[in-house]
C-alpha cells in the first residue's frame, strides 16, 4: 500500500504540504478536471480500500507482520547506506507526525514488539543464501521507525495487535539495489520466512509508492499489470532509471510481489494530484491472496 502524506491529511489540508521545485513547472491542461470535488472523491477511494486491506489483515490473524519499507535518511544515514537492512531490536517506537505541519516527533508514537528470533532468523538464513543485508538492535531517528513503516502500521494495525519485523530497503538513495535484485531478495525473503516462521502465521506487506512525485499513470498501469499477472520477470527487467525519488518506492512492491510468486489482485488506485502541474502522488493498493 501507499504510505503518501496525502493519504494522512484530507484534500483540504492538502495546500499545507510545502512545495516542492518540482512542482514549478507548466500546467497540464487536461489536470483542469482535478477540481477539489475530485480530489475528495479520489481520497475517500483510497480510505476505502486502506479500510479493506486492513480488514484483510485482521482476517488473517498474522502473528508477525513482515513490513518491507524504504528508509529516506530518517536511520539509515550517508556514513552507512546498505541496500538491505533487517532491524532485530526487541521493540521500537514509530511516530506519524508531520513535518509539514511542524509537529513534533516526539508527538504521535505507538510502540510495537519486534519479533526478534523471527528477524535473527531471517538475517542468518538470507546469509547462507546468497545476501549479506545489515541489522540493526536500535533506531536513532528522533521519530522512531521510519515513517514508511509508522503509517503503514498505524493504518493496518491500529492496535498493535501483532509483532513487527521491519526490513528497511535502500530505494530513494542511489546506488540502491535493482529492480532485478529487488525480486531475488523478496523470493530469498520468503524462503527464509518458510524457513524459520514455525507454527507462525505471518503477513508481508509493502509499503511506498506508486509513482511521485511527477506522476507518471503509464508506468503505474504497466507496473500494476504485471503485479495482477505474476510477471516478476517484467518487474525485473524495469530500467533503474525509473525508479528516482518518490517513484523507486515501487521497489518495495516489488520485493513483496517477488515473495508473494502468485497473481495479485488491485483494490484501487487513484493518482492524487496536488498541483496542476502533474505533481503528486499515486496511490495504490493490492493483496495476494493465502495460496
Amino acid at each position: 500500500m501507499s504510505h503518501a502524506p496525502q493519504l494522512m491529511l484530507d484534500p483540504d489540508q492538502w495546500k499545507l504540504l510545502r512545495m516542492r521545485e518540482a512542482e514549478k513547472l507548466p500546467n497540464k491542461p487536461e489536470l483542469e478536471k482535478e477540481t477539489g470535488e475530485v480530489k475528495w472523491a479520489k481520497w475517500r477511494r483510497c480510505m476505502d480500500a486502506i479500510g479493506d486491506l486492513r480488514q484483510k489483515v485482521a482476517a488473517l490473524r498474522p502473528d508477525v507482520l513482515v513490513l518491507v519499507g524504504d528508509d529516506q535518511h530518517e536511520n539509515i544515514l550517508d556514513d552507512n547506506t546498505p541496500p538491505f537492512t533487517i532491524f532485530i531490536g526487541d521493540e521500537a517506537e514509530a511516530s506519524t507526525s508531520l513535518g509539514y505541519l511542524n509537529q513534533a516527533k516526539s508527538d504521535n508514537r505507538t510502540r510495537y514488539d519486534i519479533d526478534s528470533e523471527l528477524a535473527k532468523g531471517l538475517l542468518a538464513d538470507l546469509m547462507d543464501n546468497g545476501f549479506d543485508p545489515a541489522y540493526s538492535r536500535t533506531t536513532r531517528y528522533d521519530g522512531g521507525l521510519g515513517h514508511a513503516f509508522a503509517r503503514v502500521l498505524k493504518f493496518l494495525l491500529p492496535n498493535s495487535s501483532c509483532r513487527v519485523v521491519p526490513v528497511m530497503v535502500n530505494t530513494y538513495f542511489p546506488p540502491a539495489p535493482s529492480p532485478k535484485r529487488c525480486v531475488q531478495f523478496g523470493r530469498a525473503l520468503a524462503a527464509a520466512i518458510r524457513r524459520h516462521r514455525g507454527n507462525q502465521r505471518i503477513a508481508i506487506v509493502g509499503s511506498g509508492g506508486l509513482s511521485h512525485t511527477r506522476i507518471d499513470e503509464k508506468l503505474d498501469a504497466e507496473f500494476l499489470d504485471a503485479l495482477k499477472r505474476n510477471d516478476v520477470e517484467s518487474m525485473a527487467a524495469m530500467p533503474a532509471s525509473l525508479f528516482v525519488e518518490g517513484t523507486s518506492e515501487i521497489l518495495n512492491w516489488i520485493v513483496t510481489a517477488a515473495a508473494a510468486n502468485q497473481k495479485g489482485s488491485v483494490i484501487e488506485y487513484q493518482p492524487l494530484y496536488r498541483a496542476p502541474t502533474g505533481v503528486g502522488c499515486a496511490m495504490g493498493f493490492a493483496y495476494w491472496d493465502l495460496p
